[in-house]
């Protein structure tokens, strides 16, 4: 089987990095094209994954994204046309390797790019999704794709096209049969908290403004009276900030998460995946998503806090009076167990379901 996949974000590098090495063992090609954002093609590398680098694509940016109101719909329509723009540049790129190459599936998460070029090879297109506040990305991958895979506790009904999971995304890399914690750098070898801090630019993002720079200073300096500090950050770190950036290789991420005693931050991505690892989570956002709900309300391995200084004063608060806790890591080790009662392997489901429809599917 011939199966090409595209990755477009360090989050579905994760998700999709067992699925292609167990593919490959089965004897079937792969083809994999990847946006260069963030850590994602370091990632691939480490891991030994080639793959197409499709560029950066398009980020908003400028002085009215972050705004609110009227102005919102203004930076909604420069991003759109931005996106389409992108799109068509990556297109052009990338759809003659995939038809030299002549799928017999294509599979990605979020990604119209991978969707569109299977719709014009008339190959079966699998779609994995599991944020609920992209509501165009939904309606052109839904037209699309031939299946719309998501975990149960995702917020949408995609009709007839839709698949659920029990699980997570991040429960591909993350899976305890999978998941083994490589050997750290001396300087975690302390009690140690992970902030995280993105640059707001995706389409989602539209709108928000996250941590002030003023309560990002007071959070850092008030978690590190518990250990030591490591900011990660999408955005070059500046000023008092600049004392707790982390430098570490890319491919120690998960190892580090799963170590520290605590998360605070802004990705969700990296909020669920420190709560699957049975590690304290607090995502400030002011939407949230289905599964960092489902995290906290059914498992209370999560936290979730609005953006504005008080919100994040709140969580900072309920972040210390955890950390006081002197026996807070078995606690949310017995948490994690309790959540992984029933939870889908979802690498293994993958496979399954790749080798099922493209099968089963008649060009």
């Amino acid at each position: 089987m011939r199966i090409y996949v595209d990755i477009a974000h360090p989050a579905h590098a994760h998700a999709l990095r067992f699925f292609v090495v167990e593919m490959k063992a089965r004897g079937h090609e792969i083809l994999v094209s990847a946006r260069d954002k963030d850590i994602t093609l370091n990632l691939l590398h480490a891991w030994g994954i080639s793959c197409i680098n499709r560029g950066k694509g398009n980020t908003a940016s400028g002085p009215f994204y972050k705004t609110t109101g009227p102005l919102k719909w203004l930076t909604g329509i420069v991003s759109l046309s931005g996106k389409f723009l992108s799109m068509l540049r990556v297109i052009i790129k990338l759809f003659p390797l995939v038809k030299k190459f002549s799928p017999d599936l294509v599979i990605s998460y979020s990604s119209y790019h991978a969707a569109l070029a299977g719709q014009l090879l008339g190959r079966p297109v699998i779609t994995f999704e599991d944020t609920e506040n992209v509501p165009l990305l939904h309606m052109v991958n839904r037209f699309l794709s031939f299946r719309m895979v998501t975990p149960v506790c995702f917020e949408k009904d995609f009709g007839k096209k839709h698949i659920r999971f029990n699980g997570y995304k991040e429960l591909a890399s993350l899976y305890p049969a999978r998941f083994k914690p490589l050997p750290l750098p001396e300087e975690f070898k302390v009690p140690y908290i992970v902030m995280r801090l993105v640059s707001w630019s995706a389409w989602h993002d539209r709108g928000h403004k996250g941590i002030s720079d003023r309560m990002k200073i007071a959070v850092a300096g008030r978690l590190s009276t518990f250990g030591r500090v490591f900011i990660s950050s999408e955005v070059p770190l500046e000023g008092p900030l600049r004392k707790y950036e982390m430098n570490i290789e890319s491919r120690f991420g998960h190892s580090v998460l799963a170590g520290a005693r605590l998360f605070f931050g802004e990705s969700a991505s990296m909020a669920a995946e420190a709560a699957v690892l049975g590690v304290p989570a607090f995502y400030i956002d002011n939407v949230g998503r289905g599964y960092t709900r489902d995290l906290e309300r059914e498992h209370g391995l999560l936290f979730n806090f609005g953006e504005d200084d008080a919100a994040v004063g709140l969580a900072l608060d309920k972040a210390v009076a955890l950390l006081q806790k002197p026996d807070l890591h078995n606690e949310w080790q017995q948490k994690r167990t309790r959540m992984m009662e029933g939870k889908t392997d979802v690498t293994a489901m993958m496979v399954e379901m790749a080798e099922k429809f493209a099968a089963g599917f008649k060009r």
